[in-house]
């Protein structure tokens, strides 16, 4: 199991992504976008800047869930392999489920709970 600043640091940096994609979520709800959209990979990797295009339906499935996040295929590496997440899911080659657990987990649902209000 990972130390505390890393479980910690994992989950701000995945929410962070998350906020960001709050946003597009909300621009693209906005503009009356149909199709995929590209939404940022939400994995705790501080310099990932890979796109995962879904629908607002998908993206909207998944962040029902305040502990899941969804990552390109092998960027849900991290997560799993420091015990911060489990793959509960994945779109075939263009994103895989990720669950945040423990204190990962209830960092990601106390953020969640604050971008909601």
């Amino acid at each position: 199991m990972a130390e505390r600043e890393t479980l910690e640091r994992i989950a701000e940096n995945q929410s962070r992504f998350r906020e960001a994609n709050e946003r597009i979520e909300q621009t693209a709800d906005s503009m009356h976008l149909v199709g995929p959209v590209p939404f940022v990979c939400e994995c705790p990797m501080t310099g990932c800047t890979e796109l995962v295009r879904m629908t607002l339906s998908e993206y909207e499935s998944i962040r029902a869930n305040d502990r899941r996040f969804f990552v390109v295929p092998g960027h849900e590496e991290p997560s799993v392999s420091t015990g911060a997440g489990v793959v509960a899911g994945e779109e075939g080659d263009r994103y895989r489920i990720v669950d945040k657990v423990g204190l990962a987990g209830e960092i990601a649902a106390d953020r969640y709970r604050d971008l909601a209000d």
